[in-house]
């Protein structure tokens, strides 16, 4: 099966400050994406070329208590989350399944965007497996245009880069879903390489950011 690598989640306690964080590192503004209903968040947005980056934050005019929004609010610094993946939920599902890894979804998401329109897509979460967040979670975009091409450019995304105890059996899983990306015994850890106009960027989870779960 084919899937692809789709973008990554920067965690921030603070959009605003995010944003401006993202601003100087790489040259470029992130564009503010909108608010996810009912999680508590919402996100600004950089593309890297093929793939892009989330900044995803709390989102004040929501009620956090108990959401994702509540936990990002609670981070000391921005880091790494996890990654995700595009392709067919159906096929990820099926391909999980023969190995022994249990799946919440396809779940219908949706994003209110700045000018008031709805943005909709489907997202699969693997469940019940040992790797955190260092396995993705899935996408499929439906009629949405895909983010990379359609925000401020930061740069190109040159390498991802993982970690975890059982490096072997995550490396085993990521190829069976086609995907090709490096894997090494360690602590769980994550690490995305970014040319930019700037030079040389690596972005790396925190002590707190690298054990949050979607």
């Amino acid at each position: 099966m084919k899937t692809t690598l789709d973008h990554f989640m920067y965690a921030v306690p603070c959009l605003d400050e995010g944003v401006a964080w993202a601003a100087d590192v790489f040259d470029a503004t992130p564009a503010f994406g909108g608010a996810h209903v009912g999680l508590g968040t919402r996100n600004a947005l950089l593309s890297l070329g093929e793939t892009y980056l989330e900044i995803i934050a709390p989102d004040p005019l929501q009620q956090l208590q108990g959401t994702m929004g509540e936990r990002l609010a609670g981070l000391g610094e921005g880091g790494l989350v996890t990654w995700a993946a595009a392709g067919s939920l159906e096929d990820v599902k099926t391909v999980l399944a023969e190995m022994h890894i249990s799946c919440r979804g396809p779940v219908r998401t949706e994003r209110q965007a700045e000018d008031g329109t709805s943005l909709v897509w489907q997202l699969l979460f693997p469940r019940r497996h040992a790797f955190g967040p260092r396995l993705p979670f899935f996408i499929d975009w439906l009629d949405c245009v895909h983010p990379a091409t359609s925000n401020p450019v930061g740069g190109v995304c040159t390498g991802l880069s993982l970690s975890c105890p059982d490096a072997e059996a995550l490396s085993e899983v990521l190829t069976g879903l086609g995907l090709s990306v490096p894997v090494q015994p360690g602590p769980p850890r994550m690490r995305v390489d970014i040319g930019t106009r700037r030079g040389a960027v690596q972005l790396t989870c925190t002590e707190d950011t690298r054990t949050l779960m979607l």
